[in-house]
């Protein structure tokens, strides 16, 4: 009987060091796969989920992978609309927007030659988006439309041919009649002074060009070139590389007038004169095809381009090789979700942005995404605008 109880006893002790082993084994076991697993960080701030890893309609407002301010070349007469989305971009993601503005044409120049540029936002022409060369993305985003007006100051009105001048326009846009606009156009090209910037940097001096070629194309015998020749001739012309370049004169009384944008007029609290649709080159359907008659010829890096009348828009893209390339996407894709916002500025936003590509692999994913959810519309290839 003693004997069967020690036997008892040994087999208990047995079965007790045997779980204990098994204990001690899944034990060892389980803090080897946490360890295994477990990749401490080498800060104590959590890392950010990558933008790219989840749908872009989720993706936070605030960047988590930009590096560096975002770089905008912006046509010099929207300074200050980009002045006004930096800062609201700002507000909202904590990254910085340097806004450089300048001549479409001779920015995409500059961005050609290898400058350092996140955004690109030229005026008027695609063309100004193909003369980026190899830096040339293939896209672009049409999301404002704007239209030409004839700019003054107070100052204007004290010239001693104030108002003739001025008489002639409220009666030729009232009746239409050729006569008043021929005197309009004859008196602001010969008794004024006049600033029209460089067509071939600046489309505000091409549409200054184009407007006069069709102001003498309907009121002077269809002459395109009466105007111009009148304008030429005038030794109070002046010229500039930008508009942006004849704010202060204005201002101070020493240039009557310039051709530029309702908004720019808006922006810079200064008067304008409207233009009539068919003058103006808003977005008017009816007259699209119209403006598309008229063309101007300028130079640019060598290469002799004639431009065609179109109607003004304001694009946006991003070139190749743009330092900090998905800040740029995220300022785009702010931009295009806030369009309605500008019309403070005098434009007309475009409901639905417009974009237009050589092909569709060129255009980023998240821009893609939102042509896809109805943001944005197609609206072809680059020959189409």
């Amino acid at each position: 009987m003693a004997e069967g109880k020690n036997a008892l006893k040994t087999l208990y002790k047995a079965i007790s060091s045997y779980l204990i082993i098994a204990i001690i084994v899944i034990a060892i076991v389980a803090v080897a796969a946490v360890l295994l697993f477990y990749h401490p960080s080498k800060t104590t701030t959590t890392s950010p989920v990558s933008s790219s890893s989840i749908p872009s309609s989720t993706v936070p407002t605030t960047s988590t992978t930009s590096s560096g301010p975002v770089i905008v070349y912006v046509a010099g007469a929207y300074k200050a609309i980009f002045d006004y989305l930096a800062q609201q971009f700002k507000n909202q993601t904590g990254i910085t927007v340097d806004v450089v503005p300048g001549g479409s044409f001779s920015l995409a120049s500059q961005i050609a030659a290898g400058d350092k540029v996140s955004v690109f936002v030229p005026v008027a022409y695609i063309q100004a988006v193909e003369l980026e060369g190899n830096r040339d993305p293939g896209w672009a985003i049409a999301f404002i439309s704007d239209q030409m007006a004839i700019i003054y100051s107070n100052y204007t009105t004290q010239s001693p041919y104030w108002n003739e001048l001025y008489s002639n326009y409220t009666m030729a846009m009232k009746t239409n009649e050729s006569q008043y606009w021929y005197n309009f156009f004859y008196l602001l090209t010969t008794k004024f002074s006049l600033g029209i910037s460089n067509p071939s940097s600046d489309p505000e001096g091409l549409y200054a060009y184009l407007i006069l070629k069709m102001a003498g194309y309907l009121y002077a015998n269809k002459s395109f070139d009466y105007f111009i020749k009148l304008v030429d001739q005038n030794p109070n012309l002046r010229n500039a590389s930008t508009t942006a370049d004849f704010v202060a004169p204005l201002k101070s009384g020493q240039l009557d007038f310039t051709f530029s944008y309702v908004s720019y007029a808006i922006s810079q609290h200064l008067d304008y004169l409207k233009l009539p649709p068919w003058l103006s080159f808003g977005y008017y359907p009816n007259e699209t095809k119209w403006y598309s008659f008229f063309f101007y010829k300028i130079n640019v890096n060598g290469q002799t381009l004639k431009i065609y009348g179109n109607p003004v828009y304001l694009y946006i893209t991003i070139p190749v090789n743009a330092t900090n390339e998905q800040g740029a996407i995220e300022f785009v894709e702010f931009i295009v979700q806030h369009v309605q916002e500008l019309s403070i500025f005098g434009v007309t936003p475009v409901t639905h942005p417009i974009l237009f590509y050589q092909s569709k692999s060129y255009v980023p994913s998240q821009i893609l995404n939102l042509l896809n959810e109805g943001v944005l519309q197609y609206g072809g290839n680059f020959s189409a605008v």
